[in-house]
């Protein structure tokens, strides 16, 4: 009899194991989630808010640590995307300018004043547009799973206001790594010269370059604003955050463990969208504090003109990258 009792609670405690939470791991798996910005940036608080959703709802099988400003590629924007390729980073968030050095057409969001309001930049991102743009993204060996946002891009330099395009001619005005930007800015007039991000405060203070374009929220991080007499907000530019997990950890995820990793991606690239806008709102209030000179906005006139100077941009590309993905974006040639 006691035998039997034994074998009946060996049974009852394999049935008990078996039927247990699948998440109840002894250890925590560690994954690398890295991204390109600071601490204090939204960008942050986005991947944050994803390490805390997985951490709750896989029951801590999976613990994500985080690297901000590209720690794990010492820096190197383009080499911190080519790390998640090669599976030695597990997540990365990146914007559509770095990522266009590897996959051309995620810029495509960036086109000038292709997006000019919220409203368009969420009827493109939750439609058409952001679905190419994930399909863009997964066609270079990664699986994109949610859409974030660096914001629009402004303008500050030590020249002169900017109202209208003849207001730029011959600037020098520092651009990211984007043929786009360059080759853009060139149809404006102004002289675009490339270089690194570390460079730009001391190059606009000892005068190396008039100007350069950047988030409100990297140029109060970055401190531009303290070495600039003026600033745009012309919203040029629009740039999102493609978030993405590398091949190799999406292979390894059950089939419920890719549903929670999609929910949880989505949620916390829609909540990091929420405190960058809002944030945005805060720091223009705050520009005051520097002795800026601030053109608010473009007048419709001003506005009109930049449009009909860089129309050429578009008809550059419209071979390259296709009539249809423009079309995605509400764009007609």
């Amino acid at each position: 009899m006691k035998k039997l009792l034994a074998k009946i609670a060996v049974v009852s405690l394999t049935l008990s194991l078996l039927g247990a939470p699948s998440y109840a791991a002894a250890k925590s798996i560690e994954l690398k989630l890295s991204h390109a910005t600071p601490r204090s940036s939204t960008w942050h608080q986005g991947a944050e808010k994803f390490a805390s959703i997985i951490k709750e709802k896989t029951s801590a099988k999976y613990d994500i640590k985080i690297y901000p400003s590209d720690e794990l590629s010492g820096g190197n924007q383009v080499a911190g995307i080519e790390l998640l390729q090669t599976g030695v980073t597990d997540i990365h968030m990146q914007d559509a300018l770095v990522w266009s050095a590897i996959a051309k057409k995620s810029i495509l969001p960036c086109f000038p004043w292709l997006l000019p309001t919220y409203k368009d930049v969420d009827a493109a991102m939750r439609g058409e547009g952001g679905k190419a743009m994930k399909k863009v993204i997964n066609e270079v060996g990664v699986v994109c799973l949610a859409i974030g946002e660096n914001g629009y891009r402004q303008v500050v330099n030590n020249r002169n206001p900017i109202q209208k395009p003849a207001d730029m001619k011959g600037l020098k005005i520092r651009v990211p790594g984007s043929n786009v930007h360059v080759n853009l800015l060139k149809y404006i007039g102004a002289d675009p010269i490339t270089m690194n991000q570390s460079e730009v405060y001391t190059s606009l203070q000892q005068g190396t370059i008039d100007a350069c374009e950047n988030t409100i929220d990297l140029l109060f991080t970055q401190n531009t604003l303290e070495v600039v007499k003026f600033i745009s907000l012309w919203n040029y530019s629009y740039d999102p955050i493609y978030f993405s997990v590398s091949t190799e950890l999406w292979e390894r995820l059950s089939a419920e463990e890719k549903k929670i990793f999609q929910e949880a991606a989505t949620e916390a690239m829609a909540y990091q969208v929420k405190v960058t806008r809002e944030k945005d709102l805060q720091l223009r209030k705050r520009l005051g504090e520097y002795k800026v000179k601030v053109v608010s906005e473009l007048s419709p006139e001003g506005l009109q003109a930049f449009k009909k100077a860089v129309a050429p941009i578009y008809k550059d590309y419209k071979k390259e990258f296709g009539e249809e993905i423009f079309k995605q974006f509400g764009y007609k040639f």
